[in-house]
C-alpha cells in the first residue's frame, strides 16, 4: 500500500487500452482506488490513435462494434445520439471519425470519475522510462526525474513507431527530408506542390494520404511496398453462420488457409461475400493461433500475414473511394517491390526497387520520406528505454516470436526466468505474440474488463 492508503495502479499509456483499463478498474474495485495514468503525449483518453483532428481519418470499424464496454454494445450508439458533435459523422454512414472517438473515451472517463469520486485518476504527462518491481510494489521513473510507487502496474503501451526496411544512406541535411513517424507532427512541413514517397501501403499510408490531400496537397505521392497491397473496404454483409469447430481447430498454416478458401468458395455459390466468412471467424482468431505450433505461427507470419493483413483490417467505403480516385487521378501511385537502397539527402530521397516478380529495378524519387511501414513488431530491435529496461533487467521477456512480450495468466508479465509476475501486466499491442489479433477494439475491451477484475480483487 502507499501513503494514501488507497489502493494504488500505475497504467502506461494512455489511449483507448489504459483509458479503459482505468474505467473498469475504477468501477469493478470494491474499495476507493488511485490510479496514475502515464501517457507521454498527454493524450489522456484518447492516445495517438483517437487524437487526431482530421475528420477523414475514418474509424476502421463500424460504430455498432466500437462501444467501450463489452457486456454494453450499444453503449457507444447511445453516446451518438446524445453527442451534438456526432451530427456531422451521420452522412458517413457506419463509421464516424476517429477524433470523434477519442471525445466519447474522454467522456467515458470523465463520467466513471464523476460516480466514483472516492476514486481518482492522476494524468502524468511524462515519459516512463524504467521502473523497479518489489514483491509487492512497483516503482515508476519518468523522464523528468519523477518517480512514482504503486502497488500494480499495467503496461498499454500501444504500437511502437515504424522502422524502415533496409538503412537509408544519409548526406547533409537528410533529417529534414525523413519523416519517420507520421504523427509526429512532421507532415505539416510538407509543402503542396512537393513529390511524396511513402514506404508502405497500409492503413498508415491510407491516414497520410488523406492528411495529405486534406492540406490541399497537389504532388504527387508514390506508395511502395513488397507486394503493393492496400486495405480492402468494408462492405454491408449479413450474419455468416461459424464454419469452424472450436475443439477441431486446424493446427497447420496450410489446413487453415485450404479450409477458409473452401468456405468462401462456398459462400459464394451462395451469394454471400467473403467478407461475411472472415468476420465470422472474429470470435475464434485467438484460439485459432493459439492452435498454432511455433513454427507454424512462424509460417503464417512469412507467408499468409499480408493477405490476412489485407482481408481483415478493412477501411470504410468512402475512405477507399478517396484513395480510389486519388489513384485513378495519378495523385497517388501504388508501386510493388523490394527496397534495394534509399538515400537520403537535403533535397529529399531516391531508392531502388526491385519489381515484385522480376528483375528489374525502378527509381523513385521525391521531395520527401515519410515511413509508413506499420509499427515495428520486432521487440529484440526496439529501442524504447522502458522496454529496453524490462529486458536487461530480466522483469520481461520477448515471447517466443519477438512480436511483443511473454505473457502468463491474469496478463502477467513473464520475467527472464519463466515466473509470472505478482505486480507487472500487460495488455493490447504489446502482447500480440500470445494472442495475435490484439489491436482492435472489440479485443482490447475484453482484456481491459479482464486484467480490472483480477487487479480488483487485489484492491480488495
Amino acid at each position: 500500500m502507499t501513503e494514501d492508503a488507497r489502493p494504488t495502479f500505475g497504467i502506461v499509456g494512455g489511449g483507448f487500452t489504459g483509458t479503459m483499463l482505468a474505467v473498469h478498474l475504477i468501477e469493478q474495485s470494491g474499495v476507493p482506488v488511485r490510479i496514475f495514468l502515464f501517457d507521454r503525449a498527454a493524450a489522456f483518453g484518447s492516445g495517438v490513435a483517437y487524437s487526431t483532428p482530421n475528420d477523414k481519418h475514418l474509424l476502421n470499424v463500424r460504430v455498432g462494434n466500437m462501444s467501450a464496454y463489452d457486456s454494453l454494445p450499444e453503449h457507444f450508439i447511445k453516446w451518438l445520439e446524445g453527442c451534438p458533435q456526432a451530427e456531422g459523422a451521420k452522412p458517413r454512414g457506419p463509421f464516424v471519425s476517429r477524433g470523434l472517438y477519442g471525445q466519447y473515451l474522454r467522456s467515458t472517463l470523465s463520467a466513471c470519475l464523476a460516480a466514483h469520486p472516492a476514486s481518482s485518476m492522476i494524468g502524468v504527462d511524462a515519459e516512463v522510462t524504467s521502473l523497479r518491481a518489489g514483491a509487492t510494489s512497483v516503482e515508476l521513473h519518468t523522464a523528468d526525474g519523477a518517480r512514482h510507487t504503486v502497488d500494480r502496474a499495467a503496461l498499454c503501451v500501444g504500437n511502437f513507431p515504424p522502422a524502415l526496411p533496409v538503412k537509408p544512406q544519409t548526406r547533409d541535411g537528410a533529417e529534414d527530408r525523413y519523416i519517420a513517424n507520421p504523427w509526429s507532427g512532421g507532415l505539416s512541413r510538407i509543402q503542396k506542390d512537393d513529390d511524396v514517397v511513402l514506404v508502405g501501403t497500409g492503413l498508415t499510408m491510407v491516414d497520410v494520404v488523406l492528411d495529405l490531400h486534406s492540406r490541399g496537397h497537389r504532388g504527387t505521392i508514390t506508395a511502395v511496398s513488397r507486394r503493393g497491397f492496400m486495405p480492402l473496404p468494408h462492405r454491408d454483409v449479413g450474419p455468416y453462420q461459424a464454419f469452424l469447430t472450436p475443439d477441431a481447430l486446424p493446427k497447420t498454416v496450410s489446413a487453415l488457409v485450404r479450409v477458409v478458401r473452401r468456405e468462401v468458395e462456398a459462400a459464394a455459390a451462395q451469394g454471400v461475400d467473403w467478407r461475411g466468412v472472415l468476420d465470422s471467424m472474429r470470435p475464434q482468431t485467438q484460439a485459432l493461433w493459439r492452435a498454432l505450433s511455433i513454427a507454424e505461427r512462424r509460417r503464417f507470419l512469412r507467408h499468409v500475414r499480408p493477405y490476412w493483413e489485407v482481408h481483415r483490417h478493412r477501411v470504410a467505403q468512402p475512405v477507399a473511394a478517396e484513395i480510389e480516385e486519388l489513384r485513378r487521378a495519378g495523385k497517388l501511385v501504388v508501386t510493388a517491390g523490394r527496397l534495394q537502397d534509399v538515400t537520403l539527402g537535403a533535397d529529399g530521397v531516391s531508392m531502388t526497387v526491385k519489381a515484385r516478380g522480376g528483375e528489374s529495378l525502378q527509381r523513385v524519387e521525391g521531395g520527401w520520406l515519410v515511413n509508413c511501414s506499420g509499427p515495428q513488431l520486432d521487440y529484440d530491435r526496439i529501442r524504447d528505454p522502458l522496454i529496453r529496461c524490462l529486458f536487461d533487467t530480466g522483469l520481461a521477456r520477448p515471447d517466443s516470436l519477438s512480436l511483443g512480450l511473454d505473457l502468463g495468466d491474469d496478463y502477467r508479465l513473464i520475467n527472464k526466468e519463466g515466473v509470472a509476475s505478482d505486480v507487472l501486466f500487460a495488455l493490447g499491442p504489446p502482447i500480440r505474440g500470445n494472442l495475435w489479433e490484439t489491436t482492435a477494439v472489440p479485443d482490447i475491451r475484453k482484456q481491459c474488463e479482464a486484467v480490472a477484475r483480477h487487479l480488483a480483487a487485489v484492491a480488495g
